[in-house]
């Protein structure tokens, strides 16, 4: 079996969860599990932490739907836009659905009729991001029409910020602004939700005046900051690892894998790692990764393969099978996502949700 691997920490993502509680008391967690958890695994995740969350969000219905396929019943909301294809798959398996489109809850609602069931819906207001909702001038007309719809029940109202990662909080504040007049103007009208969501992880850590009844966190569950924040107390909970599998000599003016590109500049040592852009550990790191052997930095040298990687040791007593560490933490190193995302010119979202289904996910301790 090829000994690369995906180590989820439990430890970790309890300790991120508490934090988040911590800085909100009293708010539900919407614990964002979409795009395979952001590459650490969907099913290994929500099966981890779903006693210690309020509910899960995903982007699209079939991610809802495998998590109720594992036996996941705490609320499941679908985060982006749904189609009206979409309907039946959100009806049968009970999940949540955000409203912006008056066809597609209309469609839902002559489904769930068919089922016999009722659809919990959040009404989402566009307040500045232009994505996805509803502008705020057209939620009054909105909610009227879903409320004459039997099956259809608004149980939440939700907006999502465009620049929260960012010190610059103007774009924010506006933005939450708008969405605190939407809000106010449908409590008057009698208008009561359970699940009042804007904060994503960015806004959770810097703007505690967007934090309404719940927080939806998404990369901060992980142990990752967004953009210029800052929260030491997060763990990062993914330790990419694998296992040297091979060593060889190789002579100074000896190149090293696809193009020659690389020639050693001294008599040296080559270890083989079997992880490489077929895995989602991309080509582009060519010539500027690093990864960890015994608590010490390592080149990887040569073309990034589609399967495979190799290290310079030097002379350094290197063993075949000796833990190799690609993100984590070894000894007193460490090399993180942000790190590779700021080598690359990208954000540890891409680094982390890029990592491949080839690649088995662990949890441990």
């Amino acid at each position: 079996m090829r000994p690369t691997r995906i180590e989820i920490s439990r430890r970790a993502l309890e300790q991120n969860i508490a934090y988040f509680r911590s800085i909100a008391p009293g708010k539900e967690i919407i614990a964002v599990v979409k795009a395979n958890a952001y590459g650490h695994g969907m099913e290994l995740v929500a099966t981890a932490i779903e006693p210690l969350v309020d509910a899960f969000g995903v982007a699209f219905a079939e991610e809802g739907a495998a998590l109720r396929s594992i036996g996941i019943t705490k609320p499941i909301i679908v985060l982006m836009t749904p189609t009206i294809g979409d309907a039946e798959e959100i009806v049968e398996h009970d999940l949540d659905a955000v409203a912006c489109s008056l066809d597609v809850v209309q469609r839902l609602n002559t489904v769930a009729q068919r089922f016999g069931r009722r659809v919990r819906c959040h009404l989402y207001v566009d307040t500045g991001m232009h994505r996805d909702g509803i502008a705020p001038e057209e939620v009054p007309a909105f909610v009227e029409a879903c409320a004459q719809l039997e099956q259809i029940e608004l149980v939440g109202l939700c907006t999502h910020f465009a620049r929260s990662d960012e010190r610059d909080c103007q774009m924010t504040t506006r933005q939450n602004q708008r969405f605190a007049v939407v809000l106010d103007q449908l409590l008057q009208n009698g208008y009561r939700f359970r699940w009042i969501h804007a904060a994503n992880t960015g806004a959770a850590l810097q703007h505690p005046g967007t934090h309404y009844s719940a927080l939806r966190i998404g990369i901060g569950l992980y142990g990752i900051a967004p953009g210029q924040t800052s929260a030491p107390p997060l763990r990062p909970a993914l330790r990419l690892v694998t296992n040297v599998t091979a060593l060889r000599s190789v002579r100074a003016g000896e190149t090293v894998s696809y193009g020659t590109h690389y020639v050693a500049q001294r008599d040296t040592t080559v270890a083989t790692i079997p992880i490489g852009y077929g895995d989602g550990f991309v080509r582009m790191l060519t010539g500027i990764a690093e990864c960890l052997i015994g608590g010490k930095r390592y080149p990887i040298v040569g073309a990034i393969c589609m399967d495979e990687c190799m290290v310079d040791v030097g002379s350094d007593p290197i063993a075949l099978g000796d833990e190799v560490v690609l993100i984590g933490q070894q000894g007193n190193q460490c090399i993180t996502a942000r790190e590779i995302a700021d080598r690359l010119g990208t954000i540890p979202y891409e680094v982390t949700t890029l990592l491949g289904n080839r690649l088995e996910r662990i949890l441990v301790p």
